[in-house]
């Protein structure tokens, strides 16, 4: 089964010395923006592929990130939502993995688009995870990885870094 997978990164986020915990970090009204213009974006090219939308959506608990899923929502359509605590900065991308294609085996077998909405430098990390022949990589907000899943053979390919201007 392939599937494609777009790693995203949250929109731009208020100064982490504006508040106390990194968690409750909100997006600026520039991040906001940026996710807009990168979700609708990538509704059109979902579209152009002959894909009604994204089959799965999974997102860090982080509010920046939560953010980021409801304005991906609004622009695309999405079959299903999900959070988790394996997608937080500090994370494990093996263990993410672990996971992911766990769920795309029992719950998501027929998904062919799927997103996760996390931050870095978890994504870089799990891009390189993903496929051994692709060093970390640095996300600007907003910006997404594109990935080809095998998810019998639990492996992936890096197809392109997409980031908008």
């Amino acid at each position: 089964m392939a599937v494609t997978l777009y790693i995203m990164r949250h929109g731009d986020a208020e100064p982490a010395q504006a508040l106390k915990a990194d968690a409750i970090r909100p997006l600026s009204a520039m991040g906001e923006s940026e996710v807009l213009a990168s979700a609708e974006w990538l509704n059109g090219y979902l579209r152009k592929q002959g894909a009604t939308g994204l089959d799965w959506l999974t997102v860090s608990p982080f509010i920046r990130a939560q953010q980021t899923a409801t304005i991906v929502e609004s622009a695309v359509q999405v079959g299903a939502r999900d959070i988790t605590d394996d997608a937080i900065p500090e994370s494990d991308p093996q263990q993410f993995c672990d996971w992911m294609f766990a769920m795309l085996q029992t719950h998501y077998n027929n998904a062919q688009n799927i997103m996760l909405v996390s931050h870095m430098p978890f994504v870089s990390y799990l891009v390189a995870t993903l496929d051994q022949d692709t060093p970390p990589l640095l996300f600007p907000t907003a910006g997404m990885a594109e990935m080809r899943l095998d998810v019998e053979m639990r492996r992936a390919h890096f197809v392109r870094m997409i980031a908008l201007e």
